[in-house]
């Protein structure tokens, strides 16, 4: 262990400075991810009102793409219908332990 986490008398004691700067850099995190998604729809709402497929500044660059179609599986549908066959064409894979933090608003 290191000293952002610790066992005292059987309980998990994380460093309190390291979760108060995750909790606010976490609020930072949502509060851009917010404008991202405004600057997103406005670009490309100017993008494609103005025919321009790319927009870059020293920061960052845009590119437009155009919607497209795409056909997927209803696997729901597919289980309902055809459990066989969904069964057969399933596949298992082994997922990793993690832990997931967070932010209490």
């Amino acid at each position: 262990m290191n000293d952002l986490v610790k066992v005292e008398n059987g309980k998990i004691v994380v460093a309190q400075e390291f979760t108060q700067k995750y909790a606010e850099f976490q609020r930072t995190v949502l509060d851009m991810d917010l404008k991202l998604k405004e600057v997103k729809e406005a670009l490309k709402n100017a993008m494609e009102k103005n025919n321009i497929l790319t927009y870059e500044d020293d920061f960052i660059r845009a590119i437009y793409k155009k919607g497209t179609v795409r056909t997927t599986i209803d696997s729901k549908k597919l289980k309902e219908e055809l459990p066989d066959v969904a069964e057969e064409y399933s596949k298992t894979s082994n997922v990793s332990s993690s832990v997931s933090i967070e932010v209490k608003c």
